[in-house]
């Protein structure tokens, strides 16, 4: 009985664990906003479709200066946060109950040129905050029970993956050459796709 009991307790714990594909740190499963939201919840909207998950490893497209977009390949991702230990008066006068920073960072990574050949794996276990804290992170707080995010200069070059169109492509069909639908690209470096009428 007792083994059948743990065996439930363990599956549940499992699909638990499941609800999300990227991995939280209990804090950001705790902490939740006055309308029961926890931290971990809005993160997965706020990244929304910038960074795709599968099989443990995440990727993104950053965008470049010059040239195509790199692509990002993260082994073993997970959500690391740091949280501010000292609250001013000010703060505690604003309603602010908890901030810091939350990022996205793995052991490993790679990049490619968009359609091109993916380079060798690196670490970054010895620098990985330090790595991407800038490329990957938003600064939050809760104030008077709600989550607030401002996005660290890295993350606005990033692009999602999911329905991913090119620059060319984005040029034809602002050019009339291709019909049917506008493609314009958001001050938040998401495309976004518009029937045209």
């Amino acid at each position: 009985m007792k083994l059948k009991l743990l065996s439930i307790l363990f599956l549940l714990g499992c699909s638990l664990s499941w609800a999300y594909s990227l991995q939280y740190h209990p804090l950001l499963l705790k902490v939740s906003d006055k309308k029961g939201k926890t931290l971990a919840k809005a993160l997965d909207e706020v990244y929304g479709d910038r960074i795709k998950v599968k099989d443990g490893r995440c990727y993104f497209f950053e965008k470049q200066s010059r040239g195509a977009d790199l692509e990002y390949e993260i082994d073993r991702c997970h959500m690391e946060y740091s949280q501010q230990a000292v609250y001013s008066q000010a703060d505690r006068l604003n309603g602010i109950e908890i901030k810091g920073t939350v990022w996205i960072e793995g052991n490993s990574y790679r990049t490619r040129p968009y359609n091109g050949k993916w380079g060798e794996w690196k670490s970054t276990e010895l620098f990985s905050g330090i790595h991407w804290v800038n490329r990957t992170g938003y600064n939050f707080e809760k104030r008077n029970g709600e989550f607030l995010f401002k996005p660290t200069p890295g993350i606005r070059n990033i692009r999602g993956t999911n329905g991913y169109v090119s620059k060319s492509k984005i040029k034809a069909i602002q050019n009339g050459e291709e019909a049917g639908i506008v493609i314009q690209e958001s001050e938040s470096g998401k495309i976004v796709i518009q029937e045209s009428r």
